[in-house]
């Protein structure tokens, strides 16, 4: 007698409650904090399978590859895929002005940054632009 066990993969964003993801969300950091690469890639890329039409698990993954210096995979990241997704999120917006500014073009990210600072809604994107601008000085 054989066994065969099948797993869907056709699920709603629904099912998987919005504490679990942010939890999963929070390990990929602590991953990237201690330089498991490898494990923050895994958690994040299953957040986003999890959460496709959800930016912010793509912000989060771009953020580790810029951690590892992987600018131009963090910008298709950004650019190509969360802001493609929701051109006005505004955290998607401060993580891309966060890598214009470590790849050395502060004007953009200046511009960038400084408009999320002044009419930016997400109180956290806010909080991180400033923070970023005055790191900057």
């Amino acid at each position: 007698m054989s066994f065969s066990f099948h797993q869907s993969t056709d699920f709603s964003e629904k099912e998987i409650p919005t504490e679990m993801i942010r939890l999963l969300v929070n390990i990929g950091y602590a991953s990237v904090g201690s330089g498991r690469k490898q494990n923050a890639e895994n958690i994040f890329e299953g957040v986003i399978a999890a959460r496709p039409k959800d930016e912010l698990p793509l912000v989060a993954y771009a953020f580790m590859r810029m951690v590892f210096g992987e600018y131009v995979e963090a910008s298709h990241l950004l650019i190509g895929r969360a802001l493609k997704l929701n051109p006005m999120s505004e955290m998607a917006q401060t993580f891309y002005g966060l890598l214009l500014y470590q790849v050395g073009r502060k004007s953009e990210s200046n511009f960038i940054l400084n408009n999320i600072m002044n009419r930016g809604k997400d109180k956290d994107a806010v909080a991180l632009a400033e923070s970023i601008i005055g790191g900057g000085k």
